[in-house]
């Protein structure tokens, strides 16, 4: 998420913004749980859920641009921290490193992407980033004749790109690479990171037509969460054991992503977020110790 959060920030989270989760066992209930932790039998059964997903209303609705804490997809007890850039039932579309929500493009002041460029000059160049407070950034040669590339924000990049000493400036993209983990791999088309879509964000109530593109790219998501028991056999798409032509989603999804679009693991890779994953807002940096130093411009830093 840099340049938004850094490591060792402490962040406050605000649980109740989107209705906090009811307990859906005793474990998930301090004090009562430390009676269960000294029972054998009840130990066994720490990662069940004994009752069924349930939130009180809260005081607003996750809306695209959020910035929220969740349980991750493989491990319930590790948490993350990524950008809402679309929620249920939206389409979306990311073509050349630019996120489409809903045909409009959606655009982070701190997103960051990997950029390259020739410098004609490199003792000028690194001077002039020094004048510009720049020299934090790590700048690495990609080949000859004084080629580098740097991951960047948006105004890192229009301070760079305005520098005499610098050529040929341009974002990097993700070649395609058929063993890279993605939510779905689907056949003729080469999806990066940075070229996907468009699909639709799975939302209750959405019914989709279940042709093979649909199975390969709903087929974790219907089969971990919404536990229907989707299989592709002899052509025939089978739900439950029977064969069927639609399907109609029982749950709320979102699709999250990075700040830091080149240095993160997000929904392009693990596929969409169950809303009953999701914890709450942040809504802003309590302190920082970035660099173990206290980072006074980050004291009680809202969070956009």
């Amino acid at each position: 998420m840099e340049n938004t959060l850094f490591p060792n920030d402490v962040i406050l989270v605000n649980k109740l913004k989107y209705g906090p989760r009811i307990p859906r066992s005793t474990f998930d209930i301090p004090f009562l749980n430390i009676g269960c932790l000294f029972n054998k039998n009840k130990r066994k059964s720490i990662k069940e859920y004994w009752w069924p997903y349930k939130r009180f209303s809260g005081t607003a609705y996750i809306k695209q641009g959020d910035v929220i804490v969740f349980n991750s997809l493989w491990e319930e007890n590790f948490i993350l921290v990524k950008r809402c850039v679309a929620i249920s039932g939206d389409t979306l579309h990311i073509e050349n490193g630019i996120v489409y929500i809903n045909d409009k493009v959606f655009k982070v002041d701190d997103a960051k992407y990997r950029y390259k460029f020739k410098v004609k000059d490199k003792k000028a160049f690194y001077n002039a980033l020094d004048s510009l407070s720049l020299s934090y950034i790590n700048f690495s040669v990609i080949r000859k004749n004084n080629f580098l590339k740097a991951i960047l924000s948006n105004d890192e990049v229009e301070k760079i790109k305005k520098l005499e000493s610098i050529e040929n400036f341009q974002i990097s993209l993700d070649p395609f690479r058929p063993k890279k983990k993605l939510l779905a791999k689907l056949p003729n088309k080469n999806w990066t990171y940075d070229n996907m879509g468009p699909f639709v964000i799975p939302k209750k109530g959405l019914q989709i037509d279940l042709n093979y593109n649909n199975y390969l790219l709903y087929r974790q998501t219907i089969n971990k969460f919404e536990k229907a028991n989707i299989q592709h056999i002899d052509g025939e798409i089978y739900v439950k054991g029977k064969v069927a032509k639609t399907y109609t989603f029982k749950k709320n999804y979102y699709f999250m992503m990075g700040d830091n679009r080149k240095a993160t693991s997000d929904s392009r890779a693990w596929g969409f977020l169950p809303e009953e994953n999701i914890i709450g807002k942040v809504q802003c940096v309590l302190f920082s110790n970035f660099k173990n130093k206290f980072q006074w411009n980050r004291l009680l830093k809202p969070i956009n």
